[in-house]
């Protein structure tokens, strides 16, 4: 055999090496996540339980699939690149993600992690920090991996847990919004048309997108997770900023997205005197400003994304002072409709 011959045969070898030993991993599709409602998980090196937050699985891995904490099945991911068990896996009645109080001193009320408990071990999906005082949600944070699809967004209902009552609740409705902007800014305010028009609604934080299996996704559907946000700036640049954070995560490893609002909106009254905006008498405050800020694995700031939340200010708003404008390595549209949006160092930026 002459050594071209020889060197040719041997880098195909190693090119069918290379390419079966990628697809020996196990490849968890969308129809295996819209149609499972066990709960992923699966034990690191450690021994941990650990949360499956991506569609691959290496070959000799066991899945944990947890309808509750008496209830699972064993699925371990084969050479062949098939699961011993197939999916989907459904079971009646699964386990639901739960608040569980924790202590961070970055946060300035009270903290929450939100995730399951299983074997004495919290499995966290994303943490909220709410002011209760005023019913305000201060920010969210999860953790953002990379994938190749996205599932359909399941309808749930959205959870109050016991930090948000009834009332509290329920003032997000359009007709109660209504009502409420009335009481502030008068009978005869425009802000929103009527009782039936949908202007401000539950502004996602951690948003279901950022998460791969529909029971993740569900527990974004929480008031600890949201803030009144104006509709055409969150379906505007707030959701193409969330797309393109999205497209920018590396497939071995993940983003740290953290989200929140900054201040209280005030709009002038029938009177041209600026009141601020609450849903829910005192309780419940408009943000004037939302920010998502963008870290790697090792905490190292990338992108922050500063947004005007208020869509009946014609003109730009001035940048807070807190904010280093930089240029936006999006394009995003310069409106008050999609809201104005400015990008800030993330060096300096101080939250």
């Amino acid at each position: 055999m002459d050594k071209f011959l020889f060197l040719l045969l041997n880098n195909m070898l190693l090119v069918c090496l290379l390419v079966f030993g990628v697809q020996g991993n196990c490849r968890i599709s969308q129809h295996m996540v819209e149609n499972s409602n066990r709960i992923f998980t699966y034990r690191d090196a450690s021994g941990s339980l650990q949360l499956q937050r991506t569609e691959i699985v290496p070959t000799g891995v066991t899945l944990f699939m947890y309808c509750n904490p008496s209830d699972m099945v064993e699925t371990q991911c084969q050479e062949n690149g098939q699961f011993s068990v197939p999916l989907p896996m459904r079971c009646g009645n699964p386990l639901q993600p739960k608040t569980t109080r924790i202590r961070d001193n970055g946060c300035s009320g009270m903290l929450y992690s939100v995730g399951y408990t299983i074997d004495g071990k919290n499995l966290e999906l994303y943490r909220t920090c709410f002011d209760a005082g005023q019913g305000r949600v201060l920010y969210s944070e999860s953790d953002v991996y990379f994938k190749t699809f996205f599932p359909r967004r399941p309808f749930v209902d959205f959870v109050a847990d016991e930090m948000f009552s009834p009332m509290e609740a329920a003032a997000y409705m359009k007709s109660n919004i209504y009502f409420a902007f009335q009481c502030i800014y008068g009978n005869d305010q425009s802000y929103l048309p009527s009782a039936h028009s949908l202007v401000i609604n539950r502004g996602h934080l951690v948003a279901s997108a950022d998460f791969l299996f529909v029971d993740q996704m569900g527990s974004t559907f929480r008031y600890l997770n949201v803030v009144p946000q104006i509709k055409s700036i969150n379906d505007g640049n707030w959701e193409k900023i969330e797309r393109w954070v999205r497209s920018q995560i590396p497939q071995s490893s993940y983003f740290r997205v953290k989200s929140g609002g900054i201040g209280t909106l005030t709009l002038p009254d029938s009177k041209g005197v600026f009141q601020p905006a609450f849903l829910a008498g005192s309780k419940i405050p408009v943000p004037e400003w939302t920010y998502k800020i963008v870290r790697d694995a090792s905490g190292n700031g990338l992108f922050v994304f500063l947004t005007y939340n208020n869509s009946f200010q014609r003109e730009r708003p001035p940048c807070l002072n807190i904010c280093h404008p930089v240029n936006c390595p999006i394009g995003l549209p310069n409106n008050p409709v999609d809201g104005f949006t400015f990008c800030c160092d993330p060096r300096s930026f101080p939250l």
